[in-house]
């Protein structure tokens, strides 16, 4: 692989990697709504326009931390393969590169 096939390779992660983790914040508020929801009713709860028992509403909180864990688990194989692309860059780097393996490194 050339260094710029590597170089807009890591380009492509440190994108993926701001949006999912800008979806996984969306799904955190979710889960702590539902969270707070569910512990703060009674015997029913009204969740997401959909009125549940309490129980099923805290199996609907906990598939949502499910899904959290699982884009937890696609970040930190983004950020392997990221560090991977970074060792094969090596040697001089440009303004260009170390600007973006800042910015990965930040996510």
């Amino acid at each position: 692989m050339k260094r710029q096939d590597i170089f807009q390779q890591l380009v492509k992660l440190k994108n993926r990697m701001c949006g999912l983790m800008r979806l996984q914040v969306v799904l955190d508020l979710i889960m702590i709504f539902a969270f707070l929801r569910t512990v703060l009713s009674g015997d029913t709860v009204n969740l997401f326009g959909a009125v549940l028992t309490q129980n099923s509403a805290m199996i609907v909180t906990f598939l949502i931390a499910i899904i959290d864990l699982c884009f937890t688990q696609i970040r930190k194989n983004y950020r392997k393969v990221g560090r991977t692309l970074i060792g094969h860059l090596g040697g001089q780097l440009s303004e260009d590169e170390v600007m973006v393996i800042r910015q990965f490194e930040r996510y």
